[in-house]
């Protein structure tokens, strides 16, 4: 598309990806892991596009503020001690941020688009209830009904998903500089 990748941007992504995954920063993990950096950054850069084109600015904050603890969590630390970490690295934080608010408002738009066609198959959540449901109370029940039926409307959303973002990936040409 009309947007730019830069090697910095690589850079910054290949140290995040090594850091977050608790991998050592040396050649070698950087050359395994530059191939895979490079194409999740043009990923992001086309949801982005598609994100700006239907003018999609709302998310979940709260996914946010969950996805944020649990990586800091994972490290052991807070909000503030998971910055420390990034700054420690040289690693842009705020990036780190916005790429994944990135996904989240691509899930908004997925989700915006899709959701009239997320129908789910009545007869086969009450088969999956009743298999897993044997001797519980009707409370209990309900609650597996829903999530099931909120599993099987994500599974159909991250078809959606996959689906048109493949058709996006076909219609836009990439240019290596």
């Amino acid at each position: 598309g009309e947007s730019a990748i830069t090697s910095i941007d690589v850079e910054n992504e290949i140290i995040t990806n090594l850091i977050i995954n608790k991998q050592e920063i040396n050649q070698q993990n950087i050359n395994q892991i530059k191939d895979f950096a490079v194409k999740n950054l043009i990923m992001k850069s086309i949801k982005r596009s598609e994100i700006k084109k239907y003018e999609i600015r709302g998310y979940d904050q709260k996914e946010l503020k969950n996805y944020i603890n649990k990586t800091a969590l994972s490290f052991d630390t807070d909000q503030k001690g998971l910055k420390k970490i990034f700054k420690q690295n040289k690693i842009n934080f705020q990036q780190f941020i916005k790429n994944y608010e990135t996904e989240l408002l691509w899930n908004t738009l997925i989700f915006q688009i899709y959701k009239n066609q997320t129908n789910v198959n009545i007869i086969e959540v009450k088969n999956e209830v009743s298999n897993i449901g044997k001797g519980k109370k009707e409370e209990e029940l309900k609650k597996i009904r829903e999530t099931i039926i909120n599993q099987k409307k994500q599974e159909k959303l991250s078809l959606f998903s996959r689906s048109h973002f493949s058709n996006l990936e076909n219609s836009i040409s990439i240019n290596f500089q």
